[in-house]
């Protein structure tokens, strides 16, 4: 039958009791198992790593954030998610769609043609850059640490999973209106529409406008960076006769908005900018899902997803910046297929086994288009046309070697192969006599055809895991990580274009230990991790705006995340969080310089946050936060550090009857901050102080 719980805008129990981050509501290590709530507070399943277990069992380092949340603190975007978590940042420089570092990995991933953290809706791949709005969501799973073995190429880092809200039993759905900073107007509205007990659909779909908040002196316009976005999402939910499930979405997302984000330091410290106009940054994408599962005769348990997405990018900087038109649009249409079987012979006993097998395809065409002009003095215009396939087996062996104890051996092996077709067109003037004066033109046209990589690799991972007792677990993990081969798809001459990049590997481990107290009156988790990076890709912007990737010699990164939470009271909790990573280069020297013992861009090396979440109450909840992120170098320009800043943020909401009332404010200490580099003058501004309300009712 069709899941009967709570319609969109009600702040359920589940929200109180993820929240690490609690003025935000946001995060969680572990969802309650026992007590006098447990029945009101189901344990939340984290579906990423394909075991179907709670957070607390999860080895791994692992947070889930309700989407009640999303909803109530306005976080709009995965920039948000990614500040209220330990060693989890971000890079960002459309004001939408940022690249996630976790512990130090993913800072390039926008400039390369492989990436280190995947994004994944409802189990199917996505692109980040055209992702959209966050919206309708279930939960959102961020998993730190390579997950290669279960997901092959682009997770290295880590990944992020979203999950859509499924449709209900019940005929009733929801409207808010959020009004915002900088003339932000949002409008959401969800239904469920039940056929039967056993099937129904679920809609939702919403909008978003906003000024932006970068003041453009030379323009006297305040809206250069505004935007204008449309989302919907349908979503069909059956049980079929003979124990399936089948869950279909179709998801679209669109955006048009302004590029004036990049500034001089002065004029970015102080949210302003002197571009000569506004540029532009369009994206429009749209998601096919579909999942099906059943438990099948012998207990075993199958399921398959498949899906398919196709967006469109269009970026393109205010003429000013570079002297003339810098930009592209990108095309990506890409589909993926898995299935899987799991079973379990004994798995209460000693001697008792788990299993799970699966395989894996997928499919991607890009077209990745550059031009860069200064007027009189040059033009580039290239194109890479990529292919890729890849192909995939894996499985993991769990046995219950003894009472308490699980050893499990995983493996994937990965085929994976692209092709690039290139072409360029440059033209200019270059000085022929050396007296500093372009004089003589020069035009050349050059291609690189059916350019091919391919990798073929064995991607292991052997996990132990103990658990003393209901109250605690613990884990080892050794596994090897992975980020594929690819091309230099910015390059501007076909030496560069005709070099692809070798793949990356890591060799990783992680320990690992939850505990937490009867009645949930408390919990604490900790974990530290190693990995050791071979051939690490490394963006690096080169002449005219070109982007090349390198490999560095060697790199590794450590370090520690450590949660903890304690309810004193009903309604009561106060929680807190800390990490800390190290991820530096040990071998790699770039332009002659020597970048051994250097932090990687966009990875503060210190996280940590404080945070008390309170229901006084029936219908009452508030909430703050202060949130602290360490100094870092800014990618792609190591010369730039952005300095520490400080968080802090608050929620207030009450609900009466079917109605919610609420208010929430984001960075209230208006802390300064940047978020990208273009060199070593230019920057792109954060997010300053912004406070919202919204009101929202149930039908």
């Amino acid at each position: 039958m069709l899941h009967n719980r709570p319609t969109p805008s009600r702040l359920s129990p589940l929200c109180l009791c993820l929240a690490l981050a609690a003025a935000q509501g946001a995060w969680a290590q572990s969802a309650p198992e026992s007590g006098p709530s447990a029945a009101a507070m189901p344990s939340v399943v984290v579906t990423a790593t394909k075991q179907g277990r709670t957070v607390f069992d999860t080895p791994g380092s692992v947070d889930v954030i309700d989407g009640e949340a999303v909803n109530a603190q306005g976080l709009q975007s995965l920039t948000d998610v990614a500040q209220q978590l330990p060693n989890v940042y971000f890079s960002d420089f459309t004001g939408s769609a940022p690249t996630i570092t976790i512990r130090g990995l993913g800072f390039s991933d926008d400039e390369s043609d492989s990436h280190s953290t995947s994004l994944l809706v409802d189990g199917v791949p996505v692109p980040g850059a055209m992702l959209g709005a966050l919206f309708d969501l279930e939960h959102i799973e961020v998993l730190r640490g390579p997950q290669s073995t279960l997901y092959g190429q682009n997770s290295m880092g880590g990944l992020v999973a979203m999950r859509t809200r499924d449709p209900g039993a019940v005929f009733g759905g929801s409207a808010q209106l959020d009004f915002g900073t900088a003339n932000r107007r949002k409008l959401g509205l969800a239904a469920d529409l039940p056929m039967s007990s056993d099937t129904g659909f679920r809609l939702a779909l919403g909008g978003e406008e906003g000024d932006g908040y970068v003041k453009n002196t030379a323009l006297g316009r305040d809206d250069t960076t505004g935007w204008s976005s449309r989302y919907a999402r349908l979503k069909f939910l059956h049980r079929d006769g003979a124990g399936g499930t089948w869950r279909l979405g179709l998801h679209h997302a669109e955006r048009k908005g302004g590029n004036d984000f990049f500034a001089p330091l002065a004029l970015a410290a102080d949210l302003r900018s002197n571009a000569s106009e506004a540029g532009r940054n369009d994206t429009d994408f749209t998601l096919f899902t579909g999942e099906y599962q059943r438990r099948l005769a012998g207990g075993s348990q199958l399921a398959v997803t498949l899906g398919g997405s196709t967006g469109t990018w269009a970026s393109w900087m205010p003429s000013s910046l570079f002297g003339g038109p810098s930009g592209f649009d990108a095309k990506n249409r890409q589909f993926s297929g898995e299935a899987r079987l799991s079973g379990e012979t004994a798995p209460a006993s000693a001697g008792g086994f788990d299993w799970l097998a699966g395989v894996y395809a997928s499919s991607l065409k890009k077209s990745s288009p550059y031009l860069f002009e200064v007027p009189g003095y040059m033009r580039s215009a290239t194109t890479a046309e990529i292919e890729g396939q890849t192909a995939a087996v894996f499985g993991e062996l769990g046995w219950r070697l003894a009472p308490r104890w699980r050893l499990a051996g995983a493996l994937r092996y990965e085929a994976d192969r692209r092709h690039m077709d290139w072409t360029s067109a440059q033209s200019g003037f270059f000085d022929s006599n050396g007296d500093g004066k372009p004089d003589t033109p020069y035009n050349t046209n050059d291609t690189v055809s059916r350019l091919k990589t391919r990798d073929k690799v064995l991607l292991p991972r052997l996990t132990l895991e103990h658990r003393p007792d209901g109250h605690q677990f613990a884990w080892l993990t050794l596994a090897r990580g992975y980020k594929a081969s690819g091309f230099n798809q910015y390059a501007y001459n076909p030496v560069s274009a005709g070099t692809p990049f070798a793949p990356e590997y890591g060799n990783y481990a992680e320990i690992g230990y939850r505990v937490r107290g009867e009645r949930n009156a408390w919990d604490l988790g900790a974990t530290a991790f190693y990995t050791r990076l071979r051939d690490q890709q490394v963006v690096v912007i080169g002449a005219n705006g070109q982007s090349m990737v390198s490999n560095a010699g060697r790199s590794h990164n450590q370090g520690i995340e450590l949660t903890g939470a304690v309810r004193p009271a009903a309604g009561l909790e106060v929680s807190g969080f800390a990490g800390y990573v190290r991820a530096v280069y040990d071998e790699y020297v770039n332009g002659g310089v020597d970048y051994a013992g250097r932090q990687f861009p966009n990875a503060p090396r210190s996280s940590y946050g404080l945070a008390v979440n309170w229901k006084p109450a029936a219908g009452w909840e508030a909430g703050v936060s202060v949130r602290r992120m360490g100094s870092s170098a800014l990618y792609p320009s190591s010369a730039v550090q952005n300095p520490a800043y400080t968080l802090v943020d608050a929620q207030l909401s009450y609900r009466l009857q079917r109605w919610t009332f609420g208010l929430y404010g984001k960075n209230l200490g208006d802390a300064r901050y940047s978020t990208r580099a273009l060199d070593a003058r230019t920057v792109v501004a954060g997010a300053p102080r912004t406070v919202g309300v919204r009101v929202g009712v149930d039908f």
